[in-house]
């Protein structure tokens, strides 16, 4: 009697497993068109838009970030897309920011690199100073500034670990250290958000985030605070 109920156990969980596993794959495809989506509507203002502004690129800790009410006195340009990692940048630099002629750029971009498959988080480093190598090429007159990776905090809240995933502050601050290393022998400007961030653990401080990986306004705003001088100038 036990054999055939746990056969029917396992057959039941194979198939939740299965149907989660195909739901999965299901939002990952709608995450990519959404992406592409987004890159594509933003080429098509192109035209619309002035150029010699400042341009915001990143995912969505950029794309969340209200800078037009933040900085509406600089008319900033936010290109930031929820979801997108290094080499999703560099496919839309040319479309998105280039073509606008900023005369200053403000890029974060890497923390989705590090919660996806290993090739992509080896590649991380070399696709951020690809990115940044490019936009000083075609764009040789503005300043361009590299905004450091946030800090994460999986015990956030008791779902963060979900949301957080496969990204760990060691791994962050060794990455911001080599992409500011590489920004002082190279002429970009490098900001440090991250130290800003952190509480007395070494975690992303829990009055700044909403889940552990995205801020919330509070966290925002000390942001606001912390670029500003930046845009001034």
């Amino acid at each position: 009697m036990v054999k055939p109920i746990l056969i029917f156990i396992v057959a039941f969980l194979s198939a939740i497993i299965f149907v989660l596993t195909i739901i999965l794959i299901l939002v990952i495809k709608q995450i990519d068109r959404i992406t592409k989506l987004k890159a594509r509507q933003y080429s098509a203002y192109q035209d619309y838009l002035e150029k010699g502004k400042t341009v915001f690129l990143g995912d969505s800790l950029t794309e969340f970030f209200r800078i037009e009410e933040f900085f509406h006195q600089f008319n900033p340009y936010n290109r930031g897309i929820a979801s997108d990692k290094t080499i999703g940048v560099l496919e839309r630099l040319e479309s998105n920011v280039i073509a606008l002629k900023p005369s200053k750029v403000f890029l974060q971009i890497g923390t989705n690199d590090l919660n996806s498959k290993k090739q992509l988080r080896q590649n991380l480093l070399v696709n951020i100073k690809e990115i940044l190598l490019r936009l000083k090429e075609n764009l040789p007159n503005a300043q361009i500034y590299f905004i450091s990776l946030y800090p994460v905090n999986r015990k956030a809240k008791f779902f963060s670990i979900f949301f957080v995933g496969k990204r760990k502050n060691n791994d962050i601050a060794a990455i911001n250290s080599e992409v500011e290393a590489f920004c002082n022998d190279n002429n970009f400007v490098y900001i440090d958000i991250y130290n800003n961030l952190l509480d007395e653990n070494g975690n992303l401080n829990k009055k700044y985030t909403i889940e552990g990986l995205h801020l919330n306004f509070e966290g925002y705003c000390l942001i606001a605070s912390l670029l500003f001088p930046y845009l001034e100038a």
